[in-house]
């Protein structure tokens, strides 16, 4: 017995190592972040500020084939079935960021790079009911920022602003799950799969599922057809690396609980 007991002790060191790894330092595509403790494990999280409006999907392609607002799916259309969903944003702060003072992710300091959102495709066909199939989120690294360091309700006139970086992240919806008023307002619980963009950053969020990230995020149309104030968060997902480590631990007290029965 108590050559069992030892060994799920150490089964359960090894779970406790899995869970309370010390955070790690991250860099990708000039951008630098901490990770954080996410429900035991490390990972990343972040908040987004963003304007949205719906549009009538006449969306272009970028140049590494990533889909992108353009002049005329910048143009706002009346709230309802039919309309896709797009918008603007910025990332407002990941992990909370690198300086104390003043905190940042840009590696060369404060103010000396940006990262904007850019998605769109949620298509509405009903009353709080989105086809997310062909929706799409992009992420752009720019160390010449130009969007504007918080957004407002004129931020969609600065669609290109917020795509003219170096194409950080590029995510699919996996899941799009909408609570709303009608299309007035509501809030978005939706999962996210990384499909292009920076390698780094690639190799960093890739979970080997289709659920990578984690976004909930609320919006209010305040009677125009542009939001104004909209605010999300965002976190990765565990990764089956550590289901594995995970399931290694309770694998190892089978093997001690059968070695005691054959005994």
């Amino acid at each position: 017995m108590a050559n069992l007991i030892r060994k799920s002790i150490v089964a359960g060191l090894l779970l406790g190592t899995s869970s309370m790894a010390s955070a790690a330092t991250l860099s990708a595509g000039g951008v630098e972040w901490d990770t954080i403790d996410i429900n035991g494990v490390q990972g990343t999280a972040g908040t987004i500020q963003f304007q949205q409006w719906f549009s009538d999907g006449s969306y272009g392609v970028g140049s590494e084939g990533q889909a992108t607002i353009t002049e005329t799916s910048n143009d706002g259309i009346a709230l309802g079935a039919g309309g896709f969903l797009s918008g603007v944003g910025r990332i407002e702060s990941l992990s909370d960021g690198r300086n104390f003072f003043d905190p940042t992710f840009c590696q060369n300091g404060p103010n000396t790079c940006e990262l904007t959102v850019a998605f769109g495709g949620l298509l509405a066909v009903g009353t709080n009911d989105f086809d997310a199939s062909n929706a799409w989120l992009n992420i752009y690294f720019d160390d010449t920022p130009d969007f504007g360091l918080s957004v407002n309700s004129t931020s969609y006139t600065k669609f290109a602003e917020a795509q003219d970086g170096t194409l950080w992240a590029s995510f699919e919806f996996s899941s799009f799950e909408f609570d709303g008023n009608g299309f007035e307002s509501g809030d978005v619980e939706a999962y996210l799969n990384v499909v292009g963009g920076n390698s780094d950053v690639m190799d960093i969020f890739d979970s080997g599922t289709l659920r990578d990230i984690f976004l909930t995020a609320s919006a209010q149309f305040n009677n125009d057809v542009y939001t104004n104030g909209s605010t999300g968060e965002f976190t990765t997902v565990s990764t089956p690396a550590t289901l594995g480590l995970f399931g290694l631990a309770l694998f190892g007290l089978g093997v001690a609980s059968r070695k005691r029965i054959a005994k």
